[in-house]
């Protein structure tokens, strides 16, 4: 289980909207349709509220590393594997160094938008909740 410590900003029918601090891991994160940074030293984002916090009280924010570790492998490894298919695809069918590369775009082009679909037809993605309060 991954945690951070946040501080409830608002809270909403069961959500709550929570300022972390942004940490150098977060530059690159696939979490960017959840988290949407306010500044460049804190974030925000909507959470689960299961523990019924209110606001200006701290919290520790938990996310299952199952949904981290699913998330991770969605978004790095079907791309790469996208990308050598369509290079070897490529190579098979021209039997060149240009047809490699263009299989190679190919499956780039497709795991992108099949990234895309993925992301936007998500209804029940798994999100952080707040798992304890703190103060």
């Amino acid at each position: 289980m991954l945690e951070e410590t946040a501080k409830v900003l608002a809270v909403s029918g069961g959500r709550a909207r929570v300022s972390l601090i942004r940490t150098d891991a977060c530059g690159e994160c696939g979490a960017k349709t959840i988290c949407h940074p306010s500044s460049e030293t804190s974030m925000e984002m909507e959470v689960e509220n299961p523990a019924e916090a209110q606001p200006g009280q701290k919290v520790i924010v938990s996310l299952p590393a199952e949904a981290l570790l699913k998330a991770s492998a969605t978004a790095y490894l079907m791309p790469a594997s996208l990308m050598v298919a369509g290079a070897a695809t490529g190579w098979y069918i021209l039997g060149t160094d240009m047809g490699a590369i263009v299989g190679t775009v190919t499956g780039f082009v497709a795991s992108s938008m099949l990234l895309f679909k993925l992301s936007s037809g998500r209804k029940n993605r798994s999100i952080p909740s707040i798992t304890k309060v703190l103060e």
